[in-house]
């Protein structure tokens, strides 16, 4: 088939699976929502397995570098199509933590603010996937350690953006709760 054919071409079956997907979330909603989450942890496992494989050759220093350079792509793009740098306001740190929040854009339920100061602002995100804890467990790795190494030193390219002293850290995780920071270094 040339590239003209197949732009012409139905793809048979396409509304068929979509509305046996929708009627199998409309009926087993707990299960669809389980057999999701288990795809994602599924996923995210193997995920570390190829970082642990890179880290095998190059080091793990460099194998989390490589997964932090490609989270910080797609945010920095994000960032890029979005007007979100110009709408902050506040001071730095309350932009970090606004950008954070914009990003991210966590439900109220699973997000709270433990302590403002004028150089940092720590709070608590509940992942309802929680897809990089079990991962990390899985393949014995330290939770903080993998997500400081590779999902901070991401959102620190956006955070510099505003001031290149701005950091992102993890602190801990306890129960699918993140304890974090957003800080002037």
């Amino acid at each position: 088939m040339t590239g003209r054919e197949w732009d012409k071409a139905k793809a048979r079956g396409r509304d068929e699976v979509l509305r046996n997907i929708e009627t199998q979330a409309n009926t087993y909603a707990r299960t669809v929502v389980e057999d999701a989450r288990a795809v994602m942890h599924d996923y995210e496992v193997d995920m570390y397995r190829l970082v642990l494989s890179i880290g095998k050759h190059y080091g793990m220093e460099k194998a989390f570098e490589i997964m932090s350079d490609t989270v910080a792509e797609k945010r920095l793009k994000w960032m890029d199509q979005s007007a979100a740098l110009q709408e902050l306001e506040g001071s730095d740190v309350e932009k970090g933590f606004a950008l954070y929040v914009r990003y991210f854009n966590p439900k109220d339920e699973d997000f709270e603010v433990e302590k403002e100061q004028a150089d940092q602002i720590s709070f608590r995100r509940k992942d309802y996937i929680d897809a990089i804890a079990y991962a990390c467990q899985a393949l014995g790795l330290d939770v903080i350690e993998v997500n400081n190494k590779v999902y901070a030193q991401a959102m620190n390219q956006l955070l510099a953006r505003i001031n290149p002293r701005l950091r992102h850290r993890f602190l801990s995780h306890i129960d699918g709760w993140y304890t974090e920071v957003i800080e002037l270094a």
